[in-house]
């Protein structure tokens, strides 16, 4: 039943807003991975001559479009099943569904299989309905017209802003790669952030979504991913942010498959220690600090661009004057292995709560692991509490200076600032140049960088073409 409620829900809003579907696909495929706890998970769809529209998240271990014709549980390694689902209504078959769930199964997994194929059914029957209620031919000729290479098309508005491809969806929010167009024309890219259509009816999420806008608004330095623009449209809400060519610090350092340089590791965690600074100096409208704490610190918004630019991102959960962590009785907010001692104990926090993160994030960054990391939650935050770390062998004698004050479990005895901390990090470990952070972005993930490079392209390339103009229509008089 949630699962019919949402596919409806999201084929509503695609079709209101003149979204495409894969914008829908993107929202539907998260949310039901996260309803089965999926770690990746995959949607094809196919036309008359293959895969036109794929959305993959995570990381599947398998190649996507041989799993897009596979049906049913198959073991992968390192204790994960695939459950596949083939999306057919009767002889016509319309792609393949898959997701990935972590865990050894009794029953061979045959109950998160049923549910898989109630997922598959909903989904199939979305697809069909959106054909046809975009007045297409014959489905798979509708899905042939969705392969589009070469310039972004126009897959819908927001507002002033046109949607050219889905980004990626959390549980809150999904990111879009839009462009505005004014009176002028074509403008830059953003991402576009915009909240479910499944949450909007929910004032406390909203409410929170609202609070980053505004936030972001006033958060100004190169280490922060600027906001543009919020507001709402035909009942979305959406900010317009900068939009970072790049890969998050957790993809990257899975992608390098060990731990990164000490340099490199310097690089990316002092930057972003000077952009939470600027974040921890806000001041408000009347001049006070607004004592701004992100909470929800770790390699996920940590971006590394292209560029090598390194950026701190999503301020959702952040909070400001003295507002405590818990916000209702027993719910602490933020991610357990990131977490400070005070946060974990639902204390109230301040900017050395996110020193705590970072020194956890330097850590991962020079380790390949995670410090604090046990089989289950609360043992995690037990263990971030309670246990003291011992010197690994990999990390030099400066550096662990460094960890050792940012990971003190009194909040005193740390920096004093997220700027004293990056001072300290960068005499005790030169920081890599911006160059080498590009080189090594670029070597790990050429298809995202050529797809940013196209993106951009293509964009500008619309923005300098001359414009006609169109001659006036002249109404003959009766």
């Amino acid at each position: 039943m949630a699962v019919n409620r949402m596919a409806d829900d999201i084929l509503e809003d695609c079709l209101e807003r003149g979204l495409d579907l894969d914008t829908g696909l993107d929202v539907f495929l998260t949310q039901c991975a996260r309803m089965v706890h999926a770690k990746a998970g995959f949607v094809s769809l196919r036309g008359t001559r293959g895969p036109v529209l794929t959305r993959v998240l995570g990381e599947l271990g398998v190649d996507v479009f041989a799993a897009a014709h596979w049906s049913g549980p198959r073991k992968l390694r390192e204790g994960r099943m695939l459950f596949c689902q083939q999306l057919t209504l009767g002889k016509l078959n319309l792609g393949g569904l898959g997701l990935v769930v972590d865990g050894d199964f009794a029953d061979g997994g045959q109950r998160v299989m049923g549910l898989v194929e109630a997922i598959g059914e909903q989904l199939d029957s979305a697809v069909l309905s959106f054909l046809a209620l975009t007045d297409g031919r014959g489905p798979l000729e509708r899905l042939d017209e969705l392969d589009v290479e070469g310039t972004p098309v126009n897959r819908g508005r927001i507002g002033r802003y046109e949607v050219v491809k889905p980004l990626g969806t959390g549980g809150m929010a999904q990111v879009l790669i839009a462009r505005t167009r004014g009176p002028e024309g074509l403008g830059r890219l953003v991402a576009l952030k915009r909240i479910l259509p499944h949450l909007t009816a929910q004032p406390e999420m909203v409410q929170q979504f609202l609070d980053e806008a505004r936030i972001g608004l006033r958060l100004s330095h190169p280490n922060l991913v600027h906001v543009y623009d919020f507001g709402e449209a035909q009942g979305a809400y959406f900010m317009a942010m900068e939009l970072v060519n790049g890969i998050d610090l957790d993809r990257l350092l899975r992608a390098n498959k060990g731990p990164l340089e000490p340099p490199v590791a310097s690089a990316i965690v002092s930057q972003a220690l000077l952009g939470l600074h600027a974040a921890h100096s806000l001041k408000g409208e009347d001049g006070a600090p607004m004592e701004l704490v992100h909470r929800d610190l770790s390699p996920h918004n940590v971006m590394v661009g292209f560029d090598g630019q390194v950026k701190v991102l999503d301020f959702g959960v952040a909070k400001v004057r003295a507002q405590r962590t818990v916000t209702l009785p027993g719910i602490v907010k933020g991610k357990p292995l990131y977490m400070s001692p005070e946060q974990a104990l639902g204390q109230k926090l301040d900017a050395r709560s996110d020193l705590f993160a970072m020194g956890l994030v330097l850590y991962q960054a020079l380790t390949g692991r995670r410090a604090f990391e046990r089989e289950d939650e609360l043992d995690t935050m037990k263990a971030i509490c309670q246990e003291k770390l011992t010197k690994p062998a990999e990390v030099p004698a400066p550096l662990w200076n460094v960890l050792s004050v940012a990971l003190s479990k009194d909040p005193a005895a740390r920096f004093p600032s997220a700027h004293a901390m990056a001072d300290r990090l960068v005499s005790a470990c030169p920081p890599a140049r911006d160059t080498a952070l590009a080189a090594l972005a670029g070597r790990l993930f050429p298809d995202r960088l050529r797809e940013s490079q196209r993106l951009e392209t293509a964009v500008d390339r619309q923005r300098e073409a001359p414009t006609r103009a169109t001659p006036p229509v002249r109404t003959p008089r009766a």
